[in-house]
């Protein structure tokens, strides 16, 4: 009887696993920039409506924010804390779920929390040094 692996094989798919598996964890990393000063946006409908500083403080703070949904003023509030942010909990007569309240806490440019009944979302940007990106002043066609 023949063996239907040999020993090379069981190497390749250990080393096809490993491969697999480094690079779930590196790929974020590789795409996103570290940035030391990051910006919070709030958007609603499309439109921003708040820029904050991301501040490191060493403790929590908190920010809130106006904002308006039918005619009516509500007061939104992000939590700050060790570079991550978080949106509390919105009033329940006009996002009835907390999904995004349970969304928790994002750190990097590529994460957002959403509360889509009004159409809210909080996002990070990196703030970038101009003179790293120089403007690109040629076209092809």
């Amino acid at each position: 009887m023949r063996k239907i692996m040999k020993p090379g094989d069981y190497f390749l798919i250990l080393f096809v696993v490993l491969l697999s598996v480094s690079a779930f964890f590196a790929i974020p990393r590789l795409l996103t920039q570290p940035a030391d000063n990051k910006t919070i946006v709030v958007t609603m409908d499309g439109e921003e409506i708040h820029r904050f500083p991301m501040e490191d403080r060493g403790e929590a703070y908190f920010i809130d924010f106006p904002f308006t949904y039918d005619g009516q003023e509500y007061t939104g509030r992000l939590e700050v804390e060790d570079g991550a942010v978080r949106l509390h909990r919105l009033p329940e007569e006009i996002v009835p779920l907390s999904i995004h309240a349970d969304m928790g806490w994002i750190s990097e440019t590529y994460q957002m929390i959403i509360s889509l009944p009004i159409r809210m979302y909080v996002s990070l940007e990196a703030d970038e040094d101009p003179e790293d990106h120089p403007e690109i002043d040629i076209f092809a066609y």
